[in-house]
């Protein structure tokens, strides 16, 4: 017997002390949370939680931001605000906040975690209130903000490439892959099958035998022509490091590194026949892919488009301030 038959009715202070004594040792990571219910910031992992019956956990009935922090700095926060309105408009979910008041919340929350560099990641919910799929029943929206560690590849990523690979998992069709939603199963999927085939990144491919996006990157190549191809943003989510590099890359252009800037559809074969693969994101900024399954993408080492456009966005990281907002750290 497995003595759930017997199972104890916890009392609150029982309940709490456990939760309390957990080990979590991944959560050395978690620096600060606000969430509406609290009605404020708390430093504690253990009380870092969203209740079960809000429907952002139990259907995935939510939007959300990632955004980058750099030397108390957040990159583009105004386009990520942007696109959390936008995916929150698409499933009829009204933001509880303006954007001056979600920028000040992350600020406060960012400030208590107490690190200068990190994530900030604004969940907006449906809210709790039922497990069944009827939205009506949520009285309000909830809203958490999660301030933890911010990783990047290490750098030989950068130096070598990584290996990527083509992932077979069904690719999100044109309006849900436009929705930044917290229902991220095909995602999920793909980074599975990407890590159970020993490939570093992977990107999906449409009904229409499209390359489509990462798990949670966009995806560019260089072609023999010299030409900068990134997907049609119609099945894609549109990322913010990736539109920001289609415009640096004008640069390329000017330079004659690059004969111009495409977006359309892509094929494996172009993938194939490519000089340069590169992944686009908040976390990467750029990062080159040198093999696809193991075989050399052009001649295999990292190209000049990746290596420039990698500067490029790191220094609009760093040294342009009205590419980021100052949030007092």
């Amino acid at each position: 017997m497995s003595g759930f038959a017997d199972m104890k009715v916890l009392d609150e202070q029982t309940a709490v002390a456990r939760l309390r004594a957990v080990e979590r040792p991944w959560a050395a990571e978690y620096f600060a949370m606000y969430s509406t219910w609290l009605g404020g910031i708390v430093t504690q992992p253990w009380l870092m939680s969203a209740p079960l019956d809000d429907h952002l956990v139990h259907r995935g009935d939510g939007v959300f931001e990632a955004c980058k922090c750099v030397a108390g700095r957040v990159y583009q926060f105004d386009r990520h605000l942007d696109r959390l309105a936008n995916s929150a408009h698409s499933i009829h979910l009204d933001l509880p906040h303006t954007p001056g008041e979600f920028k000040a919340l992350c600020a406060a929350v960012a400030r208590a975690g107490g690190r200068a560099d990190c994530m900030i990641r604004i969940y907006v919910s449906r809210g709790p209130g039922g497990f069944t799929t009827n939205p009506f029943e949520c009285p309000r929206p909830g809203v958490y903000v999660m301030v933890s560690s911010l990783h990047a590849p290490a750098a030989q990523a950068y130096e070598l490439g990584v290996n990527m690979g083509v992932s077979r998992v069904p690719a999100k069709s044109g309006f849900y892959a436009a929705v930044k939603s917290c229902n991220y199963l095909p995602n999920v999927l793909l980074k599975r099958e990407a890590v159970s085939r020993g490939w570093s990144f992977a990107v999906g491919v449409d009904d229409n035998d499209h390359l489509t996006e990462g798990a949670t990157e966009n995806f560019g190549l260089v072609d023999q022509n010299g030409r900068l191809c990134l997907p049609e943003p119609d099945n894609i989510l549109e990322g913010t490091t990736a539109r920001r590099c289609v415009e640096l890359a004008g640069r390329l252009v000017e330079e004659g590194l690059l004969k111009e800037v495409v977006r359309g559809p892509l094929t494996v074969e172009d993938l194939v026949a490519a000089k340069e693969a590169m992944f686009f994101g908040t976390t990467l900024d750029v990062l080159p892919a040198s093999r696809l399954d193991g075989q050399a993408i052009g001649d295999g080492k990292v190209g000049p488009v990746a290596r420039r456009l990698l500067a490029l966005i790191r220094d609009d990281i760093k040294h342009n301030p009205d590419a980021s907002t100052p949030i007092g750290l």
